[in-house]
């Protein structure tokens, strides 16, 4: 608007298309919405090549925030199932495409009021609607989530405000909980929520599209089990390490490079599978685990070996096949015929 002595006046079209880049793009980074693209031609170039591409790169660092940009797109890419050749433009409406159509199946209703509303393309939108789908993901299959979500007082409730109720429907609903099978429901996230079954003694997030795990995982105190088969992990918390009751560790398919050295504080480990990972190197703490019974590192970048792992007691299977090893301990070898 300008003022002329004391009335006010819009901005005709022209003086739009006459403003500096410098005033357009906080408008357009605020609220991309596709009907406003009809306000200025030139916003048709300015998103495509000025906002799209950050946009892009943050939703990477939102899954993968200690990767490169590199690392960040080839995940970004994998978790939707992106061609590479797409423009970042592109990548991005597809995202939300994606995100849009996932939210809408989970409140309808929501998005007949406010649809409008629900197309703005911002980081903020994308984070808030990947922490609810989610939550509303995993509810579904939590014991008689899936009935509770479709009572009829709750189909009007919206998708954010739903998310927010599941915290408290964990605890009056799912406290004898202790076997949860979560596999290939279409996770991108794990909301800590789920942390709070404090029963849990078997968890399977496989097939999903993970890339991290929360810090609260901490939490499962009782967990025996956990299978993350075929998902996106880049690295485990170190909070792994304080789930004293684990047997069995689960992560083959994933893009582990390293473990953490807490790795080596789980007493009643006896199975890690770590096959087809991108892991370089191992930590020697690994040697802390005596119960453990297997290990299977197959199809990763380990060159050598930490010469702990010939003295664990109750090793039985090491399977190595598939990394380019140069240096393995003399030990490892006799005892393992390798």
């Amino acid at each position: 608007m300008t003022t002329q002595g004391n009335k006010m006046h819009p901005i005709s079209s022209v003086s739009i298309e006459s403003l500096p880049n410098e005033l357009l793009l906080p408008i357009l980074e605020a609220c991309v919405v596709p009907s406003l693209f009809s306000v200025c031609k030139r916003w048709h170039h300015l998103l495509a090549t000025e906002v799209m591409p950050p946009l892009y790169k943050q939703i990477g660092k939102v899954h993968v925030p200690q990767g490169n940009v590199k690392e960040q797109a080839l995940i970004v890419d994998r978790i939707y199932k992106l061609k590479e050749k797409l423009s970042e433009a592109a990548k991005v409406n597809a995202i939300f495409r994606r995100i849009f159509t996932l939210a809408k199946s989970f409140s309808a209703l929501e998005f007949k009021v406010q649809i409008e509303e629900k197309k703005y393309l911002t980081l903020a939108n994308y984070s808030s609607y990947l922490v609810n789908i989610n939550r509303l993901l995993l509810w579904k299959k939590l014991p008689d989530g899936e009935e509770y979500l479709s009572r009829e007082e709750i189909k009007h409730v919206f998708l954010g405000k739903k998310g927010e109720l599941l915290r408290d429907w964990i605890k009056e609903n799912c406290k004898k909980t202790t076997d949860l099978y979560l596999s290939g429901i279409g996770l991108t996230y794990l909301p800590p929520e789920i942390c709070q079954l404090s029963q849990l003694q078997a968890l399977d997030l496989s097939q999903n599209q993970l890339t991290a795990l929360p810090e609260e995982m901490g939490q499962l105190s009782n967990l025996q089990q956990l299978y993350l088969r075929g998902n996106q992990l880049t690295a485990l918390p170190g909070e792994i390490g304080q789930l004293p009751q684990l047997r069995g560790l689960y992560l083959s398919q994933n893009q582990l490079t390293s473990l953490p050295a807490e790795i080596g504080q789980l007493p009643q480990l006896q199975t890690l599978d770590l096959r087809k990972n991108q892991l370089t190197s191992l930590p020697v703490e690994i040697g802390q685990l005596f119960r453990l019974q297997g290990l299977y590192l197959n199809q990763n970048q380990l060159t050598s070996l930490p010469a702990e792992i010939g003295r664990l007691p109750d090793l039985q299977n090491l399977e190595l096949a598939g990394n380019p090893l140069k240096d393995i301990a003399e030990k490892i070898r006799q005892r393992f015929q390798l």
